[in-house]
């Protein structure tokens, strides 16, 4: 069977390090891959370098050069990082892709690509029974900066049972 491979955006990178849950996204893949764009983007953040090393060490990352993005990509003006995630996924196809931006999401999803984001992560890791508890980890990343609506988070907490 062919690895399940997964292209991975940066700010699921950086929540899920920054709350040290980043083991989370790797025990649900096979692969994660991530473009050069998501590699400087997190590199240019004040704790890059420290997530950046803790990545290459792990053997289900998969560090990439940058795709040549198709123009209907490249008509979502999304960020390049976003961009790079979408083209590698419909280049390479990919199983998932994961990202938090919400147009992003939507140009994922118009490219026919299946999209998870962190708290969908939180989500399949508590039904894994990766974790005991999905609610306070909802909770540390939403205090180191995820944003999500109440509604999602109620949604969420209640669909893994909490």
């Amino acid at each position: 069977m062919a690895p399940r491979r997964w292209v991975v955006n940066a700010s699921p990178l950086i929540l899920l390090g920054k709350t040290n849950h980043l083991g989370l996204l790797g025990a649900l893949t096979d692969q994660l891959v991530v473009p050069k764009a998501v590699v400087e983007e997190i590199g240019a953040k004040p704790d890059g370098k420290t997530l950046l090393r803790v990545i290459a060490e792990e053997p289900v990352y998969t560090l990439v050069d940058n795709e040549d993005a198709t123009p209907d990509i490249l008509g979502w003006d999304l960020g390049a990082g976003e961009t790079q995630v979408i083209a590698n996924a419909q280049s390479h196809g990919a199983e998932r892709v994961v990202i938090d931006d919400l147009e992003g999401r939507r140009c994922a999803k118009a490219m026919c690509l299946k999209v998870i984001g962190t708290l969908g992560i939180v989500g399949r890791a508590k039904a894994m029974g990766l974790i005991d508890q999905a609610e306070p980890v909802v909770r540390r990343l939403q205090e180191t900066g995820l944003y999500a609506s109440d509604d999602l988070v109620r949604r969420l907490l209640r669909e893994v049972g909490e």
